[in-house]
């Protein structure tokens, strides 16, 4: 049984990881939109420029992430998350500067989200891998609703701050305020202890390592399935979320970045409604993969029916409808997978749960742009609500081993 002074330890050690994980989410939510507006709207770039520019945003998570995986099962998980958030405050610093200096266009746009990208893709999988070893298992759902309902927070305040930023004096002032944000983050990652990682035979190379990882996630079925849906919501729904719903909001009903931002964090109101819900009533669940399904089969439903709305009223309230059903998707899901992974492969599954959900978002985004170049926006979010939906339904089918999950 684990001493009172190591229990305290441990929650210091969550608050301490809660709050540096609400910040690095922040930044992220607000930074797809500042980048997404900075082209759309302050440089008034085509949409297909949008979508390459959140491409670049994706595309090292895509190339480096496994890597990044590897790295956080075999090297000092502390510094690497020290390296990241100062990284990232340097290059959103160096693209305020750019903003502000008036030197920015769409290829210096394309290399500053490269680089951005490239810090998150190394940080993303230690941050991820942290949990389990700090939670004890038997707390491990409680403490991923907890943090999930820290990071819709800050999906609904980044959207909404970066709006009313970029309202107030443009997407300059955004982005030194993400930069920040990272800042206050370095201090919260100062003061964190990271568990000790399990001892590794530093002798086998990373690549085999990596291919491990790989090869273990893909022989677990029930892993395989989660995976599977993971892609379906990182690429088809929060991809085309990312380049459609400012498009929608703009183009369609003509309306504001701050209104523009409010769409986004309506959605993550609706996914703290359930995660309380998830806290309250998470042990009468018994069938969690099966309710994880079901989520996914309403959200998206509620995609398609976002393409054929007739005004920004009703799109609010998909929204939130939206993030309610992503509720389950954003806590369900994580809880399995980490309650299915061993410890010594933790930061290499996880990886592949960035490189699934954060890797395929700006590939979706990529090709939602150049589908709404040529149908308009609405009608592309419903093209990418049915090909979702019929990807869930598929997995539904034939998931078995999923659906009995409890």
């Amino acid at each position: 049984m684990p001493s009172v002074g190591e229990n305290t330890s441990r929650r210091t050690a969550f608050w301490l990881l809660w709050a540096n994980a609400v910040s690095v989410a922040m930044v992220m939510s607000a930074d797809r939109f500042t980048f997404e507006w900075l082209v759309g709207d302050t440089l008034d770039a085509s949409d297909s420029a949008s979508g390459f520019v959140l491409f670049a945003l994706g595309a090292p998570v895509v190339c480096f992430v496994l890597l990044a995986g590897a790295m956080a099962d075999r090297h000092d998980r502390k510094r690497i998350l020290l390296l990241t958030q100062l990284g990232g405050a340097v290059v959103l610093a160096l693209s305020a500067l750019a903003v502000w200096t008036d030197v920015i266009d769409v290829p210096i746009t394309m290399v500053l989200a490269v680089l951005f990208g490239t810090v998150m893709a190394f940080g993303q999988p230690v941050r991820s891998s942290l949990l389990p070893s700090i939670v004890p298992k038997e707390e491990l759902m409680h403490a991923i609703v907890v943090m999930t309902i820290g990071l819709n927070v800050a999906m609904i305040g980044g959207p909404l701050l970066a709006g009313g930023l970029i309202e107030l004096s443009g997407v300059g002032l955004a982005f030194a305020v993400q930069a920040g944000f990272f800042v206050v983050g370095v201090v919260l990652v100062t003061k964190l202890q990271v568990p000790a990682l399990p001892p590794v035979d530093r002798t086998v190379r990373m690549r085999t390592e990596v291919m491990d990882g790989l090869r273990f996630t893909w022989a677990h079925r029930r892993l395989r399935a989660l995976f599977a849906l993971l892609a379906v919501g990182g690429g088809l729904m929060f991809g085309g979320a990312v380049a459609l719903l400012p498009k929608i909001a703009r183009d369609e009903f003509g309306r504001s970045a701050d209104d523009s931002g409010l769409l986004f964090a309506l959605m993550g109101a609706g996914m703290i409604v359930t995660s309380f819900a998830l806290i309250r009533y998470r042990q009468r669940i018994t069938r969690r993969g099966l309710v994880f399904m079901l989520g996914m089969v309403a959200g998206t439903s509620n995609q398609i029916v976002q393409g054929f709305v007739p005004s920004f009223g009703w799109l609010a309230l998909l929204m939130f409808l939206w993030g309610a059903s992503g509720g389950f998707y954003m806590n369900i899901n994580q809880t399995l997978i980490q309650e299915l992974t061993p410890k010594e492969k933790m930061g290499r599954v996880m990886s592949l749960t960035v490189l699934t959900q954060g890797g395929l978002v700006p590939l979706g985004a990529l090709v939602a742009s150049a589908l709404a170049e040529s149908i308009g926006p609405q009608p592309a979010m419903s093209v990418f609500g049915v090909v979702a939906l019929a990807c869930v339904l598929l997995t539904l089918v034939v998931a078995k081993e999923l659906r009995r999950q409890v």
